[in-house]
Formats: C-alpha cells, structure tokens, sequence
C-alpha cells in the first residue's frame, strides 16, 4: 500500500484546485464530527451511503490507516480518493476471497466489454479454481487485458475508417453490407488473434 499511499498525494498535487476543493468536500462529508480525521465508523457509514460494499470494513480501512492510528487523516483520506476515482477500487471475486487487488490480477474480459459488473480474481483463486462457476471462459491478466484493449481500439478505429471509405458504385445495398460484415469479421478475428498472440496466460 505504500505505493499507493505516494501516488494518492501525487494525484491529488496534480489535481485543478475545483478538483482539489471536491475531494476535501468529500473529506469533511465523511467527517461528521468535524475533528478532521475520519474514525472507523464514520468511513464504514460514509462508504456504506455511497454504495461500496467491499471496501466499507475494518481490514480495508488498516490498510488505509499508514501510521495505525485508528484514525484516517486527509492524506491517509487521499489514497481512497485517488482509487475511487481512477476506478481501481477493485476486488476479489473468489470465492470467499474478496481481496483488494492492488497487484497482478485476472479479469473476465466479456464481463469487462459487455457486463455492469467485471469479475476479477487474485492469482491464488485463479489458478486454485477458487471461484463459483462463470459463464465466461477467457481471463486476462491486468497487464494483457490493457493490451488487448489497445489492440481492439486499433481494429475498431480501422474498421470505421474502411466503412466510411465504401462506395456502392452499383447501388447494389446488399453488396454494401456483405462488405461491412466481411470487415466487422476481419475485426473479431484480429481481436481474437491479439488476444492469443500477446497474453501469456488465459
């Protein structure tokens, strides 16, 4: 966590000062009686209202506590703020797990482009098949799902471009779309080639 306890008071450095003025109004909203430090339950109660489920406890608030003073300060404050908002507040769905995953981690990729929620695994439940039964099959690891990410943003972008680019000389619309659909399989292809090539482990 030291890592992120750094880069929470570099992101908030780097904030614009209405960005800086929000997250201090989220601070001293949590902070009901006003002694500028959050307790236990004044984080449990707050993250509760706003909807966090996994991370609303006393073993994800030690780990926010740096100096282990029961209490968390504006700057211990910063290291929930910058996870919630680059939307790394992630965790476990092993099961029985729930673990912050702030390392190496696998993610179901179909959940990540077409589901609400994702469904992530730590390392240990993904390779001990800790986890209930799921109805997708392909898990990347953090690092390779940025690249298939960056690879699919490619194709997509590429497939747009040769869509503007056809011309029905014939008028023929039948012809059109049986060259759109060639091109939109060109892309599933080339996702799936991506995704076989550039991930090690799936």
């Amino acid at each position: 966590m030291e890592e992120i306890h750094e880069t929470g008071k570099h992101y908030y450095n780097n904030l614009t000062e209405k960005q800086k003025y929000i997250a201090k109004e989220m601070f001293f909203l949590a902070d009901l009686n006003g002694d500028e430090s959050l307790s236990i339950s004044e984080y449990v109660n707050f993250l509760g209202d706003m909807g966090f489920k996994s991370c609303n406890n006393k073993s994800f608030f030690a780990k926010l506590d740096k100096n282990g003073d029961g209490m968390l300060d504006f700057d211990e404050f910063l290291s929930l703020y910058y996870l919630y908002c680059s939307d790394k507040l992630v965790f476990c769905d092993g099961r029985g797990c729930g673990a912050f995953l702030k390392g190496t981690y696998f993610t179901c990729i179909d959940c990540f482009n077409n589901e609400s929620n994702t469904f992530n695994l730590c390392s240990f439940c993904f390779y001990s098949w800790n986890y209930d039964c799921h109805k997708h099959t392909t898990l990347l690891d953090n690092s390779s799902l940025l690249r298939y990410m960056k690879e699919r943003a490619n194709r997509r972008s590429s497939y747009a471009s040769n869509k503007s680019s056809i011309v029905d000389t014939r008028g023929d619309y039948s012809s059109s779309e049986k060259t759109e659909v060639e091109i939109q399989m060109e892309v599933e292809i080339g996702d799936v080639a991506a995704l076989c090539s550039g991930c090690s482990i799936m």
